[in-house]
């Protein structure tokens, strides 16, 4: 097997010698691996010297579409958000919805990264509810990274808003046990469903009281608390009376949080639940600007009073 000339065998030269080289540099034979590693490390400047190099990607230039280990060059170039490489690659061929070695695509990448290698990607045809190896879509990865922009882009272009994992977690739970105050807003307007449980019985508010039992909560996740629990009118997270042990040995949660729970939802704040839910998972700010009614009740079924 050849690599870079004047390389061993399977090699790969240093990422950081390859700006020395230049436009000097002469291809034996281009494996996907170099395409990748240029792609990480030089984005598309080497990246259109490989792909020039080979044309329309005859067999003797860059193959944008070979998979070397769990590697493609568009999976990389999505990895360090390099839009312009990106847009590159899909205009020489690369496959839009190629999977790499995880089962992910290359928008499962770019969510978690960057809205405009989002947007390229849905140009070109990617499914944004293509499923990776644990049925994580990349609407999950946007939520988990908190990548509010790339959650509202995949979103506009037909994500599922409620799209389960193998676990049953939607991105919606996914947001809150990270405390994703941004994703779990963008969520709540496209009408996420917020009393869904997963195979464990976990809810999206439970999901944030675990985080908040280990002591890393901070003000953005108190407001995240405060959202969820507008968007359920009520929640109850008590087993037979009695909070859980991991909430019972901090009082002040436990306090707050009994409080939340032995407060019965009142009529106006299930009124409101229940509107948003007969709306749908739609982009609700602009279904409830049809509605006929107050600015005032507008901004109640819009949580922001």
């Amino acid at each position: 097997m050849k690599g870079w000339k004047g390389q061993g065998k399977g090699e790969i030269p240093d990422p950081g010698a390859v700006p020395a080289l230049g436009n000097s540099i002469e291809l034996e034979q281009t494996y996907p691996r170099d395409l990748c590693e240029l792609t990480i490390s030089e984005g598309i400047e080497r990246g259109e010297f490989l792909t020039r190099r080979g044309g329309s990607c005859a067999p003797q230039g860059a193959d944008v579409n070979c998979l070397h280990g769990t590697l493609k060059p568009l999976h990389c170039a999505c990895m360090v958000a390099d839009a312009d490489c990106v847009e590159l690659l899909l205009q020489k061929g690369a496959e839009v919805n190629a999977l790499d070695g995880y089962n992910r695509t290359a928008l499962h990448y770019a969510a978690e990264k960057d809205e405009t290698c989002v947007e390229i990607l849905l140009e070109y045809g990617a499914d944004p509810n293509a499923l990776d190896g644990n049925k994580d879509t990349p609407l999950h990865w946007a939520a988990f990274k908190n990548n509010a922009e790339c959650a509202r882009a995949l979103l506009a272009n037909g994500a599922l808003v409620d799209a389960r994992d193998y676990n049953n977690d939607t991105p919606l739970s996914w947001a809150a046990m990270k405390g994703n105050l941004e994703s779990v807003s963008v969520l709540l307007d496209f009408g996420a469903e917020v009393r869904v449980v997963n195979l464990k019985g976990q809810s999206p508010v439970s999901r944030l009281v675990a985080l908040l039992v280990r002591g890393l909560g901070t003000e953005r996740e108190d407001s995240c608390l405060e959202l969820l629990h507008k968007a359920t009118g009520h929640f109850e997270l008590r087993k037979n009376g009695s909070m859980p042990w991991e909430v019972a040995r901090d009082p002040q949660l436990c306090e707050k949080l009994t409080l939340l729970c032995s407060a019965p939802g009142t009529l106006q704040a299930l009124s409101r639940c229940a509107v948003r839910r007969s709306l749908g998972p739609r982009f609700l700010p602009q279904a409830v600007q049809q509605l006929p009614l107050p600015a005032c009740l507008k901004e109640y079924l819009l949580l922001l009073t």
